[in-house]
């Protein structure tokens, strides 16, 4: 038999991009504990180029990343693999949007999951 229970789940994260770094052979395990203690939060590292990295933050506001930003990337600077420049800085810091569990569409089946949400 099979189950079609389909479940949404809604994480309170902030999404962070970091550039003007220099990143060669990063342990990211050890970033990720760093910016752990810094934020007294939970971090996952996302993506890593040579020269920037995005993370999910949870349970922090952007306002509180941003006023803590040269903390932060005074934190990221511990890493081994990370060398930073002048030019660091916070890229971007974006919340990630609610969306009210009676506001999700519909699931279409054999339709696009990235366009139900288009009319949102």
């Amino acid at each position: 038999m099979q189950d079609d229970t389909k479940v949404i789940v809604q994480v309170d994260k902030t999404v962070v991009k970091v550039t003007g770094l220099e990143v060669k052979g990063l342990n990211i395990q050890q970033l990720e504990e760093i910016i752990n203690d810094k934020l007294k939060s939970v971090i996952r590292i996302i993506g890593v180029t040579g020269n920037s990295l995005e993370m999910d933050v949870y349970g922090v506001e952007e306002e509180d990343i941003l006023r803590e930003k040269s903390g932060l990337i005074k934190a990221i600077a511990l890493a081994d693999g990370i060398t930073v420049s002048d030019l660091t800085k916070l890229s971007s810091v974006k919340k990630i949007q609610s969306v009210d569990i009676n506001s999700v569409p519909d699931y279409i089946e054999n339709g696009c999951m990235g366009e139900r949400w288009q009319k949102l």
